[in-house]
């Protein structure tokens, strides 16, 4: 009896995390601007940066692409968070998920919705994945080792790998059915020192790759080691004896590509170590010791105008695909959305940069435990760790919200849960993070033609005197022109020769338009479309059915008594609140100054190795002083700023 208790009581509180699933949100739920820099900082300074990061140095970006590709592509992606996504969000107060319900029907929005917490299931488990490696690490240390996935793996190499990741989610599903302002929280805290391990991280790697005392010597290594614009090579296996060329020809011929279904590929001598299970090689030159012929995978070229694009699409569901919706419902203003720059510029810039340093350093492949441990040692690997967990909890959450709409039965943690255990399951199989670029691109062309939809609806149909939501005022049970506009989308940029070896191409292979750059014209397709459309299935005729207004929720404003009251007592904190804050700041300054420090020593003098040593061991001390002192000094700022009505 006292178990059945304790479980109804716990049932009853969490029945109580209520997140607005299904209506607009209220006023006095409005959040101020200072949760989101922290929100993104900790989502986008994420585990998933340690695997983009080096991508870019495997497929053979060069620096000045690289650099130059990002700040436009960031750019363009906080523009399309304030435009797009963050203005529908502030007028409407919905999630996407239930908005979405009046403009393309209740049938079609079960579809979509299943759709879209199905991608986020598997985004999610990609930074699960990431996370698994740290710990697989750090058992490494004490003693017990479980084999890591490889670069080829797509299924679970070990049961230890499958415990692990089980582990992983179930703390991620914990985190995320607490809901927005846990998120937040947890966000906020973590977000500025995992930034800085990124930053010390690419700092103690960068001796190992090049004596760097001047600005000349820092452009000469990251040039010619790191974003050499030369693209590395992947071990497959072993020259079957029935490939399509000439082998011995070819070898004979030195590092001449072939092509085999789209994709190149080189013959070499193959050494022990790489047959031995290393996933790549790099571009050095062929090696002429002793081994046996191997067959190498050309990793495919990024330009400039691939990385401006993919830094632009690559939350591309979130912003354009108007995913954050139930993020930026809770904002204040609409201009909330400019602070998608603290994720991008922070993460989307900085991290990948530095990713690809300490990437580069270890050249071992995806593994982004070990290059984190090589790095900053024990703190490295709990922000691999942490970094997952603050990725994967929104992402889960969003899949949550989606979900609990076609489960109108489900309070939302329970729907959480359920998106957490199929992410997990998925996470267990590594090929989802090992191409992590190409799914990404993926999971943003199936959902993006919706969000185009929803665009149209919410802003042209109103200004060209048609009806908005005619679907639902004409109680269909589906939107025609929504579906045939998202099909037809689907149809012309799905990558289907990717799972077809070939022998089926998508039109917009066949016209050799990259993956990365499909979905531009995809959403202006999927729009002008809907707007062909829309008027013959019924957007001028209207309709005679009620639909729930929808009025701007304009902030609450504070009374002149509480004004004059937050004025009068500010935040009503004690001496351990500016001490935790300063200890807090001080250990983070640590953290940087020491990684400049190794950065600045000399390489060929002696104890360099003993003072990389020294530092992984009180960056450790430092991070923990760091979260007890961060952790104490936001958990009261928080109580009081909402003491004060702040």
């Amino acid at each position: 009896m006292a178990t059945s208790s304790s479980s109804s009581d716990l049932a009853g509180r969490l029945d109580k995390l209520y997140e607005f699933e299904r209506e607009p949100v209220s006023e006095d739920q409005l959040q101020s601007g200072r949760r989101y820099p922290g929100l993104f900082a900790g989502e986008h300074v994420a585990a998933t940066e340690f695997v983009i990061g080096v991508l870019f140095v495997q497929w053979g970006a060069s620096a000045g692409d690289l650099i130059w590709g990002l700040i436009l592509g960031n750019a363009l992606a906080v523009l399309s968070w304030a435009f797009i996504c963050a203005p529908i969000a502030t007028r409407v107060r919905l999630t996407l998920y239930w908005y979405v319900r009046r403009i393309i029907g209740p049938g079609l929005t079960v579809v979509y919705n299943f759709v879209n917490a199905l991608l986020y299931c598997c985004l999610a488990a990609a930074m699960i994945g990431v996370s698994a490696s740290a710990v697989i690490m750090a058992l490494e240390k004490i003693g017990i080792h479980i084999a890591h996935p490889r670069l080829e793996d797509v299924y679970p190499n070990s049961v230890g790998w499958v415990i692990v990741v089980l582990a992983v989610g179930a703390v991620v599903i914990a985190l995320a059915i607490m809901g927005f302002k846990a998120l937040s929280r947890f966000s906020t805290v973590c977000s500025p020192w995992m930034f800085l391990v990124f930053i010390g991280g690419a700092l103690v790697s960068l001796p190992k790759l090049g004596e760097i005392r001047t600005w000349g010597d820092l452009v000469e290594v990251a040039q010619t080691r790191i974003w050499t614009g030369r693209p590395y090579e992947k071990y497959i296996g072993p020259v079957p004896a029935d490939v399509p060329f000439d082998a011995a020809a070819l070898q004979a011929a030195g590092r001449v590509p072939v092509e085999i279904n789209g994709k190149n590929y080189v013959i070499k001598q193959t050494s022990a170590e790489a047959a031995g299970g290393h996933d790549l090689s790099g571009p050095g030159p062929v090696a002429t010791s002793a081994g046996t012929p191997g067959l190498y995978e050309i990793m495919p070229k990024l330009g400039f105008w691939h990385i401006a694009f993919f830094a632009w699409f690559c939350n591309l569901a979130m912003h354009v695909g108007l995913s954050d919706m139930a993020l930026f419902r809770y904002a204040r203003h609409w201009h909330y959305g400019f602070y998608s720059a603290f994720g991008m510029y922070l993460g989307h810039f900085l991290a990948w940069i530095c990713a690809g340093v300490m990437g580069a350093a270890l050249g071992e492949g995806l593994k982004p435990g070990p290059m984190a441990d090589a790095a900053v040692g024990t703190a490295g690997l709990l922000a691999v760790l942490i970094a997952g967990w603050t990725t994967a909890n929104p992402t889960i959450y969003r899949a949550g919200l989606a979900l609990q709409i076609i489960t109108p039965d489900w309070p939302r943690w329970k729907v959480t849960v359920a998106a957490g255990t199929i992410t997990t399951i998925v996470g267990c199989f590594p090929a989802i993070f090992m191409r992590l670029l190409d799914f990404v691109a993926i999971y943003g062309l199936v959902l993006m033609p919706v969000g185009a939809v929803v665009f149209v609806e919410h802003w042209v149909l109103p200004r060209l005197g048609w009806c908005q939501y005619w679907t639902a005022r004409q109680r269909l049970w589906m939107n025609p022109a929504a579906l045939i506009s998202w099909a037809l989308v689907v149809v012309l940029s799905f990558p289907i020769e990717d799972f077809t070896g070939g022998r089926v191409r998508s039109p917009m292979e066949m016209a050799e338009l990259h993956l990365f750059f499909r979905w531009l014209p995809g959403w202006f397709i999927a729009a002008a479309t809907y707007l062909l459309l829309a008027p013959v299935f019924g957007a001028r005729k209207g309709g005679d059915g009620e639909v729930e207004a929808l009025e701007p929720v304009v902030p609450m404003a504070r009374s002149s008594h509480a004004v004059a009251a937050a004025n009068q007592t500010g935040f009503r904190v004690g001496p351990l609140y500016w001490v935790s804050g300063a200890v807090a700041v001080l250990s983070l300054v640590w953290c940087f100054g020491s990684a400049v420090y190794v950065f600045l020593l000399d390489t060929d003098a002696g104890g360099f190795e003993a003072a990389v040593s020294r530092f992984k061991t009180l960056y450790l001390v430092a991070t923990v002083v760091y979260f007890v002192a961060a952790t104490y000094w936001y958990a009261q700022r928080d109580k009081s700023a909402q003491q004060a009505g702040m």
